[in-house]
């Protein structure tokens, strides 16, 4: 478990160095996208997968969210390991900010929430209190095997796990 942390540290860091979009440009907030692809309307509701994480599209973690119409989500998670672990709770979206509530009762950090409803569909979830944390979630089918196969994560393991949101 420590070094699966130790590598996703590593591997965000290096994504925010070498890879941030907005190197130079006095490291603004990303919710300001001068790319007009984004906007402030759109539909979260759906099965989403992580594509782009911090600048980055090579990763070395999975990450499935569901955003329900009835205001929950399951979020499926694996580091650099093969389990998935599930995750749920609920979530409220007021204005452009995105919270959510796993179902322990541990709060995830706020994102703003911007739409891209392009060829390709997706949603950019960026880190309020941290604004270098940008990640792109395009639409998807999680795929059964995930599904199917993933496991609470107090079954997979005896230690905490850093949850992905």
């Amino acid at each position: 478990m420590k070094i699966s942390k130790i590598v996703l540290a590593v591997l965000a860091m290096c994504a925010i160095v070498a890879c941030n979009p907005n190197k130079g440009n006095g490291g603004g907030d990303n919710s300001g996208d001068t790319d007009s692809s984004w906007s402030n309307s759109g539909s979260h509701v759906g099965d989403w997968v992580l594509t782009e994480w911090n600048g980055t599209t090579d990763l070395s973690l999975g990450v499935y969210l569901s955003l329900n119409e009835n205001n929950t989500f399951v979020l499926y998670q694996h580091y650099s390991d093969v389990l998935w672990e599930k995750y749920e709770g609920t979530y409220t979206l007021s204005g452009n900010t995105l919270s959510g509530v796993y179902s322990d009762g541990v709060k995830w950090a706020d994102y703003t929430i911007k739409y891209n409803n392009g060829d390709t569909k997706q949603i950019k979830l960026t880190r309020q209190n941290d604004t270098e944390d940008v990640s792109i979630y395009t639409a998807t089918d999680i795929p059964a095997e995930v599904v199917d196969n993933a496991t609470a994560p107090a079954a997979v393991r005896s230690t905490e796990s850093k949850r992905f949101l």
